[in-house]
């Protein structure tokens, strides 16, 4: 509620599409959760890759930046190398997404 929601809507008003948005949404849950996937499979290392990572995605505009998109996929290869899913930020995604459609049933998703 006070990190993917605002970022969900600012990545829209700024332009981006709607995967992009969410991607984004994503990255602001994985700048702070404790994400218990990521923790059971690579450790505290592997969860300060995926923090860092996700921090220095959306520093970097977002995204749908180049230099965003560069450093999502940076990031992307790590989790990989780690065997390493954000899949407790994935369920929050999940959660965000539908609070933000109960919230804004008009927006074609």
């Amino acid at each position: 509620m006070q990190r993917a929601l605002p970022q969900l809507r600012l990545s829209r008003l700024n332009g981006g599409t709607e995967a992009h948005a969410r991607l984004d949404a994503l990255m602001a849950i994985m700048t702070s959760l404790t994400d218990t996937c990521v923790l059971s499979r690579a450790g505290m290392a592997g969860l300060d890759a995926m923090q860092s990572g996700a921090r220095a995605v959306l520093a970097a505009g977002g995204t749908a930046h180049p230099e965003g998109q560069r450093i999502l996929a940076v990031l992307d290869k790590q989790m990989l190398l780690l065997n390493a899913s954000p899949g407790g930020a994935a369920d929050l995604l999940a959660a965000t997404l539908f609070l933000d459609r109960i919230e804004t049933p008009y927006l074609a998703n």
